[in-house]
């Protein structure tokens, strides 16, 4: 393996942890140990600031990695999504609205690089604070607000993608 290789595995393997985290978060909650579970959520997200920053000062930003650290993010998100329905704290349509949100994004993305999307770039980070609300407050008030407050998020990001889709569209004619 090359210098370069070693490189760009390092952003790699710190994006592939979020992924590890997932089987550990759900064994911790089962133990009811939320305290832990917190700690490993938080290590997760601050996996998902990491790598980019290990990755642009090891300059080895690529397409590839970048996707490679939404794919995590997702696994990472629809994993405890996933987890949290299995207890009947959400209903099955927010997971399938979380898994077309990720196709929306690599869709739109594949078809233009230069696409502004002002809200779509929180949506992972509003998941992040469902998911640590539904920790600290598993209730089911929180439970509506999470998943009301992703479609708002959803539907406002499929508008601004479509916007910016279609001024692009405009651009090249």
């Amino acid at each position: 393996m090359n210098i370069l290789q070693k490189k760009i595995s390092i952003p790699t393997l710190i994006s592939s942890l979020r992924i590890a985290v997932v089987p550990f978060f759900i064994y911790f909650y089962n133990q009811e140990d939320l305290i832990v579970c917190l700690i490993l959520f938080s290590f997760a997200a601050s996996t998902d600031l990491l790598d980019g920053f290990v990755a642009r000062k090891l300059k080895v930003t690529s397409t590839t990695g970048a996707y490679y650290d939404a794919s995590t993010d997702f696994i990472l998100i629809i994993g405890i999504y996933t987890f949290f329905f299995a207890k009947n704290y959400y209903p099955i349509w927010l997971l399938m609205l979380i898994s077309a949100s990720f196709a929306q994004f690599l869709a739109t993305s594949r078809y233009s690089k230069k696409l502004y999307d002002t809200i779509g770039r929180y949506i992972g980070s509003a998941l992040y604070i469902g998911i640590v609300l539904t920790l600290l407050f598993p209730t089911q008030a929180i439970f509506y607000f999470v998943q009301y407050a992703y479609v708002v998020f959803f539907f406002a990001s499929l508008a601004s993608r479509i916007v910016s889709l279609t001024k692009n569209r405009r651009k090249k004619i």
